[in-house]
């Protein structure tokens, strides 16, 4: 009855409104980036769609870059007075975009919202995880998770119906949830760093934490590498080869997006019941099964079958693989650690889209299913047999009580 209790209690208070500050910063990103700054760039100031293309390029090269420091620093100063000056600057982001005349200050403000964005993941992850026994990990980060998925999903979905072609209007609203983004974060989160005062934060314990857990750094990295091959060839492969309409894509996208946030908190509390490893294995190999499935068939009801499946799988995937790593992590550097952990997830980001669009020009429209695939069926084995336990509070442990001792 107590662990029940204490799972009811990981969503509410503080830490439930800790998971709306991340919702409501993604509803802010998804619906700048994919919705209101390319209408807006080409449309109303009449700039080309590369303006566009350095945006988003200079937004998350600020995001991806900067969540290690963020991190630091949140561990180093505290959740509050971190992240509700890094607001601001994303706040001031929004305003120059929104005033730009130039495609400089289009993409000055995009960078600026991508340093707003950094702060956040480390600082509410930090918030929601502090405190809770290891056991209620994965659903505390699946609630994240369902966080994250349903602010940008509605932010880039959403704006659509509301704005229509008026996007200069849409500004005005996406400052007014910023704001109160804002707001909350200075009500939650905390005001003082969550490690102890003698316990330091230097670079170089720091490195020897990332070094004991280096493990988990190809999975880290597999996982949106994966995902980012996909990202530039799955809307041509619905349109072109299997001739669906744009907003038959679009209901694609609900199917997948719907089955992940559906099941990130039941994953979750399984997960925590039952362990990482069988949901860790079944979910890439069941997102390895369905995207080679996706490329065999052609009817609309087993494409839509598929992109659920993918969704499911997904849903495995995030909690368990965020148990690990709320295991593994120290409580004195939670924060940079999370931070540097996304930064590896930015790179796979980053990287994947650029393989993707080569292997479709240069192997076929089918090759960057197959190879999304097989890489994500090699993650279920090598976690299928890597003894990730191991590194379970062990190493980090060790680590803080040597910078205790180093102090006493």
């Amino acid at each position: 009855m107590a662990k029940s209790d204490g799972v009811r209690n990981i969503f509410s208070g503080a830490k439930a409104l800790a998971l709306v500050v991340v919702g409501l910063c993604e509803f802010v990103r998804g619906a700048l980036l994919f919705f209101v700054l390319p209408i807006y760039v080409r449309g109303v100031l009449g700039m080309t769609s590369a303006t566009v293309g350095y945006a988003l390029a200079a937004h998350y090269t600020m995001d991806t870059g900067l969540r290690g420091p963020s991190g630091w620093l949140t561990d180093r100063f505290g959740q509050r007075r971190v992240l509700v000056p890094a607001l601001v600057v994303g706040g001031i982001g929004i305003a120059t975009v929104w005033r730009a005349h130039h495609a400089w200050g289009v993409v000055l403000g995009s960078a600026l919202l991508g340093i707003g964005m950094s702060a956040v993941w480390p600082a509410v992850i930090s918030r929601v995880t502090h405190g809770l026994p290891p056991a209620t990990h994965a659903t505390a980060m699946g609630g994240v998770m369902m966080a994250w998925l349903t602010g940008v999903g509605a932010g880039t979905v959403s704006m659509g119906w509301v704005l229509g072609e008026h996007v200069r209007r849409g500004f005005i609203l996406l400052l007014g949830v910023w704001g109160l983004a804002g707001v909350i974060a200075a009500v939650v989160l905390n005001l003082r760093p969550l490690a102890q005062a003698h316990v330091r934060l230097h670079p170089s314990r720091v490195w020897a934490e990332v070094r004991s857990v280096r493990l988990l750094l190809p999975g880290t990295f597999v996982q949106t590498f994966a995902m980012g091959v996909l990202m530039p060839v799955f809307e041509l492969y619905t349109r072109y080869q299997l001739g669906y309409s744009g907003r038959l894509y679009a209901e694609l996208l609900v199917a997948g997006g719907a089955a992940t946030v559906l099941f990130q908190i039941p994953c979750g509390r399984w997960v925590d019941r039952a362990g990482f490893r069988p949901f860790l294995v079944g979910g890439f190999t069941v997102c390895a099964v369905m995207l080679a499935a996706l490329v065999n068939v052609r009817t609309l009801w087993a494409v839509i079958l598929c992109a659920a499946g993918l969704g499911m799988g997904y849903a495995l995937v995030l909690p368990a693989w965020n148990s690990v790593l709320a295991h593994t992590v120290s409580e004195a550097r939670k924060a940079v650690m999370w931070g540097i952990f996304m930064t590896v997830e930015g790179i796979g980001m980053a990287v994947g889209p650029l393989v993707g669009g080569r292997l479709w020009d240069s192997m076929g429209p089918t090759a960057p299913f197959w190879a999304a695939s097989v890489i994500l069926f090699g993650m279920a084995v090598f976690y299928g047999i890597a003894p990730v336990e191991r590194l379970f509070r062990r190493e980090s442990t060790a680590a803080t009580a040597e910078d205790l001792r180093e102090v006493l």
